[in-house]
């Protein structure tokens, strides 16, 4: 029993390990993608509540031009559904680096989509120490810096990457 409990140790361990090394791609909500989801509000809470994300993490949110988009927002305003105002809006899909540990909160503008569970919060852990890796290469990606507040630019939270047409 003890070598069984050891191996699970050294398992998780591992885990966490691996996981500091690399940054992880979520596509937030897996092949449901960034929707109206069929079970409500809980379908978002339950699927961010299965992983933990860490700074340089990037999370995917998938949705066709025109039928959706992403809106970060305050957490007064996700708690009421208010999209009246939010901080930053995506128009297209979009994949968001997370730059600093915070919790981050996404609805869509959409009429109704809100109060119908499209909305999720997003729990930003530090980093663990990198493991000793080669510089990446240039990113494929077209990027941008978005900011919370834009009157302090040095307050970037996250990175988006403009998503490619797939196959490209």
């Amino acid at each position: 029993m003890k070598t069984m409990n050891m191996i699970v140790a050294i398992l998780a361990v591992a885990v966490v390990l691996l996981h500091g090394a690399e940054a992880v791609l979520y596509t937030v909500g897996d092949d449901l993608g960034w929707a109206i989801p069929p079970g409500g509000t809980a379908t978002y809470a339950a699927w961010a509540a299965e992983h933990s994300f860490v700074v340089n993490d990037e999370l995917e949110f998938d949705f066709a031009e025109g039928e959706q988009d992403l809106a970060l927002v305050t957490k007064d305003d996700y708690e009421s559904c208010n999209t009246a105002d939010p901080l930053h809006v995506f128009q297209e899909a979009v994949t968001l680096q997370f730059l600093s540990s915070d919790t981050f909160y996404f609805t869509s503008t959409l009429a109704g989509h809100c109060t119908k569970g499209q909305k999720i919060t997003i729990y930003i852990g530090a980093a663990l120490p990198p493991s000793p890796s080669p510089a990446p290469g240039p990113c494929p990606y077209s990027t941008y810096s978005s900011s919370a507040n834009e009157n302090h630019p040095q307050s970037t939270k996250f990175v988006s990457h403009k998503i490619m047409a797939r196959g490209n």
